[in-house]
């Protein structure tokens, strides 16, 4: 019941975003755009029409799962569409908010003040394991028969996720990953560390700081999963506390994107909740 009304919410928004997206496209001069916009049309109408429910397993799989698996896809896609239309001015604007509110650069002075390896290896590995917390905890409801808490889970990162890809692409933001040294010695050069840096070389986007994605993400699972299956968001709340400080300590993002990353996540996942109050009590049919 509630699931398939998460599922043709998620829908409409997903294909939403690809349209926008195919506008912006059209007033930009973006490599390959007419390839990207058709590529957009063309998917946004395939999801409009996996709307219907289809009754063959795959066509559900895809109908369900559809923004988990175009959200990395998606992401790498902001950095082209931040080059060709983006307004830059965010990036020499947050440095200077920061020093003003933090005495400082915290992405700088956090790792400095605490230069313990197995602190920066365990928020190292969390920045890593976020990656599988969206995809193993949605998949354990699904196969769980869980599907209200997943169409939650799915529904809110959806406008999560799209909501933040919007603000990269108009107005993108450099993070410290790219303006910054590294972490030195002896923090660098371990385990979770090279594979971080390894892992954030491919799949990055230059422009997607602000805010962070990566803690809007992680505070939407948490906070789903603290409604609907409080154990596993007890669970969690380490690695998704981990989550939030490495993006700063390992200078992955300001202090500002995560703390806005922070507040997109509570916001979205109290809209959800008072959005489905507000439909149960019209039609009785979509709840959070």
């Amino acid at each position: 019941m509630a699931h398939a009304d998460f599922a043709r919410w998620t829908t409409t928004i997903t294909a939403s975003y690809l349209l926008a997206t195919a506008v912006l496209m059209a007033t930009s001069a973006a490599p390959g755009r007419l390839w990207l916009m058709t590529a957009h049309v063309l998917l946004a109408a395939a999801l409009v029409w996996l709307r219907r429910t289809p009754s063959r397993p795959l066509l559900r799989f895809l109908r369900d799962w559809h923004p988990i698996l175009l959200f990395p896809l998606l992401y790498k896609e902001v950095a082209v569409l931040g080059a060709a239309v983006g307004n830059w001015t965010l990036t020499a604007t947050i440095p200077v908010l920061e020093a003003m509110l933090f005495g400082g650069q915290p992405s700088m002075y956090l790792s400095q003040r605490w230069p313990f390896v197995p602190l920066s290896e365990y928020l190292h590995f969390c920045y890593l394991a976020y990656v599988v917390v969206i995809p193993a905890v949605a998949g354990y409801w699904y196969l769980g028969n869980r599907r209200g808490a997943f169409g939650e889970l799915v529904f809110t990162l959806s406008v999560v996720m799209f909501a933040s890809y919007l603000v990269f692409i108009v107005l993108p933001v450099d993070s410290p990953y790219y303006l910054s040294a590294r972490l030195a010695p002896p923090l660098s050069d371990h385990f979770f560390f090279t594979l971080v840096h390894e892992v954030s070389g491919r799949g990055g986007a230059r422009g997607g700081a602000f805010p962070s994605a990566h803690v809007s993400g992680a505070i939407v699972v948490l906070l789903v999963a603290w409604r609907h299956q409080r154990r596993l968001a007890v669970l969690l709340a380490p690695i998704i506390a981990g989550v939030v400080l490495a993006t700063v300590y390992g200078r992955f993002h300001y202090a500002i994107d995560s703390l806005a990353g922070l507040l997109v996540g509570v916001v979205a996942v109290w809209g959800c909740r008072r959005v489905s109050d507000y439909r149960r009590r019209e039609s009785g049919s979509f709840a959070c």
